[in-house]
Parts: structure tokens; C-alpha cells; sequence
């Protein structure tokens, strides 16, 4: 092979210690002890869940930053538990590290799983789990002096005191959870106080305290960081004011998770939806309930719209992924409400949550604004609290025509029939005509990979091949 060769090679390929070189993803805040996710506690609450029901083999789950203490806590459980039960290290997971990997699981005939960690808390579909988070350290004197500043706009408003991941043990001890609502009601003089972990098991849903009337007027605090978790709660929770209190560098700060920028930019993936003749429905689960469901009601509105689809699966997303489906024009990723994707501007395409879709595709959604996001695609299926029936004949009646704000051309408004016809065909500025088959996609494509020039070169001679070992074959 000739130095020309291995150059073009290598564009396709990587180094094969490239793998081996690879550095995870870790975040400074991210990096925890191993006492505060494998400590007395924890070993009682596991071995107890696993005696209790009569487990034999569990696979133990656990985040990238969680790996280096996973042998440590694998052969403590071992010895805990003696030869009655086995356990598994799940090193990998499909998806993301929040969700169950109940597939991985059931390569090794598992029988239960103990996640670690960052957890979305979807109700699993096939094995039982208990979810272990970690005890962050978090002085709840230090908390109350950063919340008093808070007070003036706290007194007679209802406030609502969320805990996140890593400080969920500050209210699941009776005498610590007296304690610090007690605190909380002194320094804050609240009209009403909620104290809620967050996030509960989607079967404990209905434990969260209700909105009330007067939902807007509510002050919400997260303890914990400016994280994935935050951003769905309080875009999915409506309040007059969000503060984020950071258990690490012990500072309150006030946060808008609806900005006008996001708003903006939310709303343009969305008109980008309206305007796709193919959506790619980026399937990003396979355990969470009800995902199915979801992918049915998606192909239902958009084969109304006339929109083709097509259903994909590639494990985690990343920008090389999704450009090797140039024929599609949007993705809508079906994933859990810790999965979705809200900034995807390193991608060719514009990825949307089911969410959005629901709001392009669906016409009862037609001039409407939400009063809050819905991160939860279970939420938007019948009898959940986001769920609008979708009407097709309502996506030709008049008061249904709309401009698209991205390419100018005009929506709905017209007869079934006549609405097909405009998909078929649409008229380029050159007085050409381009279909919307994507089948003739790949075609027009100017790379189409290698050549593989089939029928064009002479067959190779057949000739003896080597024989032997590596250190000594038999010519040698």
C-alpha cells in the first residue's frame, strides 16, 4: 500500500487505539466519591430490595463518571449477599446513562437492575429497578442563609422547594425533613410551602403538589445546578420566578428558563417541521412506556399532512450519525424528558421533541400558545394532561391556512384533493419540476461513497493463501 493509500484510508477510518484513547465526557461537578454513592445506607436499602424479592441476577448500571468505583462496589455486594446471587456491570448503555438499559440486561438473563446515579425515573417495562443516587454533601444551615434573601417576594406567595438528584436525602429522613421545612416556613414565611424531590417515579407522578390557580404567581427554587433536570422542570412547571440554589459553590441565582432566545429558536425548528416533506423519527428508547404509542400517533398525523416518514434507531446521537439521512429534512427524537435535545445546532437538521411535532403536525395546535412545555411524550397519549385529538379534516378548512415564516409558501386551507396535488409536485424558480420521492434522493446525491466500479476491472487470480501460525507461517 502506497503512502497515497493509507492517507485516503485513514478519512475513513480511525486509528484502531482510537478507542482505547478516547477520554469520557466528565464534568467537574459530576466527579463524586465513593462514599457518597456506595455508604451503609446504600448497602442496606440493595441488599435488603435484592433478599427481600428473592433476586439472583443483577446487573448493577452505572454513569461513565461512576466507572472507576464499579468493581469496588460490585465485590462489596458479593460479599454482602454470599453465593445466592450474582451481579452484572453494565458499563454502557444504549442511549443515555438516565435511562434503564433493560436490552443490555437482558443479554445476561438478568432478573432485576440497580441503577446508579442520574436517573429520568421512566417507568421500566420488563425488570424490576431500584434507583441509588449519591448523598451530596449540603450544610441546610448554609441554604437558609442564602434563601432569606428571598423573603420579601416568598411572604404570603405559595413556594415550592424542589431537591435534585444528590440532596433527595435531606427530605427522605423524617427528622431531617421536619427540619428543614420547619426552617424553610421561619426564614421565608411563605403562604404555603412545598418541599418535593424531583425526579419522582413515573408511577409517583400524581405525588407532586397540583398547580393552583394562582400557579403563575409561585416562587420556585431548585437546589441543585443548572443542569438537564432544571430545564425540564422549570420549563414544564410555571412560576413568577425560578432561583437555582448550587449546593457546590453554596450561590442563589435567579433563572428564565423561557428566554425570548429560546423561545425563538424553539419556534423556528418548529416552522422548519411544518415545511419537512420527510420527518425522521429518531427513536432514542426502548424501555420507556408508551414509546410505541407515540411513534404510531406520529406517523398517523404526519401521513395526514402528507409528510413521509421514516423510523430510525442508532443508539446516541451525534451530528455524523444524522447526516448520512441527507433525504431527511427533520428529526423528531423520541426519547425520554431527560433525552431531549433542545440545542442542535452542530447538526445539519433541525431535531425536535415529540412535543414540538405535536404543535407542526397536529391542527388543534393551529394559533395556540402553550402555557408550559410538555417533556413527557406520555403526557401528549390519551389521558394525559397535554393530549389534543387530532383531527385530519380540520387541516383543510380555511381558518387553517397559514405562511410559512421560513420558506414563504402558504399552508392548509385547501380541499384533500387538492392539497395532494401540491404535494406531488412544486415549482423550482427555473421553471423545473422536482418531486418529493425520496427514493430518487440518493441519486442526485454528488458523493454516493465508494466505488466499488463493479464489472469494470479484471477478476483476481486465485492463489494459494497463507498457512500456519502469525510468528511462523509454513513458506516462511
Amino acid at each position: 500500500m502506497t503512502s497515497n493509500d493509507v492517507g485516503s484510508a485513514s478519512a475513513f477510518s480511525s486509528s484502531e487505539t482510537a478507542a482505547l484513547e478516547r477520554q469520557t465526557e466528565v464534568q467537574d461537578d459530576q466527579v463524586v466519591s465513593l462514599e457518597q454513592i456506595w455508604n451503609e445506607r446504600h448497602k442496606k436499602v440493595s441488599s435488603g430490595w435484592i433478599r427481600q424479592n428473592g433476586y439472583q441476577r443483577i446487573c448493577l448500571q452505572f454513569p461513565d463518571d461512576y466507572l472507576p468505583h464499579s468493581n469496588v462496589i460490585s465485590e462489596s455486594l458479593k460479599a454482602i449477599l454470599g453465593s445466592s446471587a450474582k451481579t452484572f456491570i453494565l458499563a454502557d448503555t444504549t442511549y443515555g446513562s438516565c435511562c434503564v438499559d433493560e436490552i443490555a440486561a437482558a443479554h445476561v438473563e438478568a432478573d432485576s437492575v440497580i441503577h446508579f446515579g442520574n436517573a429520568c425515573r421512566s417507568k421500566a417495562s420488563r425488570l424490576p429497578v431500584l434507583y441509588l443516587y449519591p448523598e451530596l454533601p449540603l450544610e441546610v444551615r448554609e441554604l437558609i442563609n442564602n434563601l432569606i434573601a428571598l423573603k420579601a417576594e416568598c411572604t404570603e406567595r405559595e413556594v415550592c422547594i424542589y431537591l435534585d438528584i444528590g440532596y433527595q436525602h435531606l427530605n427522605e429522613e423524617p427528622n431531617e425533613g421536619d427540619n428543614l421545612c420547619r426552617q424553610l416556613k421561619e426564614a421565608l414565611q411563605p403562604k404555603e410551602l412545598h418541599v418535593d424531590v424531583y425526579p419522582l417515579p413515573a408511577e409517583d407522578a400524581s405525588a407532586l403538589k397540583p398547580l393552583s390557580e394562582s400557579a403563575g404567581e409561585r416562587i420556585c427554587v431548585f437546589v441543585g445546578s443548572d443542569n438537564q433536570r432544571f430545564a425540564n422542570l422549570s420549563l414544564t412547571t410555571p412560576a413568577l420566578q425560578w432561583h437555582i440554589f448550587d449546593g457546590v459553590s453554596h450561590t442563589l441565582s435567579a433563572k428564565n428558563p423561557l428566554t425570548a432566545q429560546y423561545i425563538r429558536r424553539r419556534y423556528y425548528y418548529i416552522e422548519k417541521c411544518k415545511d419537512a416533506q420527510t420527518l425522521g423519527l429518531v427513536v432514542a428508547t426502548l424501555t420507556a412506556e408508551g414509546y410505541l404509542d407515540v411513534v404510531a400517533r406520529l406517523q398517523s398525523m404526519a401521513k395526514g399532512r402528507g409528510i413521509k416518514t421514516q423510523l430510525l434507531s442508532v443508539g446516541r446521537l451525534n451530528p455524523e450519525k444524522l447526516a448520512n439521512f441527507l433525504e431527511i429534512d427533520c428529526f423528531v427524537l423520541i426519547g425520554c424528558p431527560f433525552n431531549n435535545m433542545y440545542n442542535s445546532k452542530d447538526y445539519y437538521k433541525p431535531i425536535v421533541s415529540v412535543f414540538e411535532a405535536e404543535m407542526a403536525l397536529n391542527p388543534a395546535w393551529h394559533m395556540k400558545y402553550p402555557e408550559s412545555y410538555v417533556t413527557d411524550f406520555k403526557s401528549l397519549l390519551p389521558e394525559g394532561r397535554g393530549f389534543l385529538p387530532f383531527d385530519e379534516e380540520a387541516l383543510f378548512q380555511e381558518d387553517q391556512q397559514d405562511v410559512s415564516l421560513v420558506s414563504g409558501r402558504m399552508r392548509g386551507g385547501t380541499s384533500q384533493d387538492d392539497n395532494s396535488a401540491s404535494l406531488a409536485v412544486a415549482p423550482r424558480a427555473k421553471m423545473e419540476l422536482m418531486t418529493n420521492n425520496t427514493g430518487l434522493s440518493f441519486e442526485d446525491r454528488t458523493w454516493q461513497g465508494l466505488d466499488p466500479a463493479l464489472g469494470q476491472t479484471e477478476p483476481a487470480a486465485v492463489q494459494q493463501g497463507l498457512s500456519g501460525i502469525p510468528i511462523k507461517y509454513s513458506h516462511q
